[in-house]
């Protein structure tokens, strides 16, 4: 992870307004406002959500934020500028770092810095994140904080008629490959299918289920393959000529290894 101050300087006075938060791996960026940030203070990309008193930016607005600060793709001498600089490629975060984030329509530009030295204010905004989600029966599911805390939340009833996530509601493969946004900001299908965590635990249904529960359950009551061929005191092969007869399926395949359920084999063979 990449942290940037959103910094402002008026009149020689400096100010820290948020921070960007650049995830590598997923290459997209969130931003962060400080709570005493108003609207009229706010980056005017983010006005509106401050308004709102949405200080956590999602992924688009947030890349929004990134292309209003540095040379568009479709830039006519393109090619040039990025030889220039040693480029040998678009690339959103060094054209992000060799600009410091500024543009002629604002006095803001961005200062990189380490994670230790992010306020306490939004380190404490970060324990509120989603930790992991789990899909559950029919439209709901059930997500983890980093505080502990955990929803219930029913998908049909959150997101209602909202076209984006129709495909998601019709099809259990696709709700079932829900995951954890970067930096935990949120839970999505795709990028473009995104619930902030903001919103999931506002929402959400208190859930009794911790994560150290989910955990526990998956260490005491799950076999792997070379558990159960000890267990049952067989080979692989026959564990597989058992599954070919439906008589011992698994929960989840893989490559090299499945899982089971134990009471399947507590309940027949004990």
């Amino acid at each position: 992870m990449i942290v940037f101050e959103i910094c402002e300087k008026r009149n020689k006075n400096e100010s820290i307004l948020g921070y960007l938060f650049y995830y590598e791996r997923s290459k997209r960026f969130f931003a962060e406002i400080l709570n005493e940030t108003d609207e009229w203070t706010a980056p005017f990309m983010f006005s509106g959500h401050v308004k709102k008193g949405i200080y956590s930016i999602d992924s688009e607005w947030s890349g929004k934020f990134v292309r209003q600060r540095i040379i568009p793709p479709d830039r006519q001498n393109l090619g040039s500028i990025l030889k220039d600089n040693n480029l040998k490629s678009y690339d959103e975060l060094k054209l992000l770092l060799l600009s410091e984030g500024r543009c002629a329509q604002d006095e803001l530009y961005l200062k990189r810095v380490s994670e230790k030295d992010i306020l306490p204010e939004i380190k404490e905004r970060f324990e509120h994140k989603v930790l992991e989600v789990m899909a559950l029966g029919e439209s709901k599911v059930l997500v983890f904080f980093r505080d502990k805390e955990s929803r219930i939340i029913d998908l049909q009833k959150l997101k209602g008629n909202d076209r984006a996530f129709a495909n998601v509601l019709m099809d259990k493969e696709v709700f079932e490959n829900v995951r954890v946004s970067p930096g935990g900001n949120g839970i999505e299908w795709g990028e473009e299918r995104f619930i902030p965590a903001e919103l999931l635990r506002k929402k959400g249904k208190k859930s009794e289920i911790g994560f150290e529960d989910v955990k526990v359950f998956i260490k005491t009551r799950l076999y792997d393959t070379a558990d159960l061929t000890e267990y049952l005191g067989c080979s692989r092969q026959y564990i597989k000529q058992m599954a070919d007869k439906g008589k011992c399926a698994a929960v989840r395949e893989a490559s090299n290894t499945n899982l089971y359920f134990k009471s399947r084999f507590e309940t027949e063979t004990g």
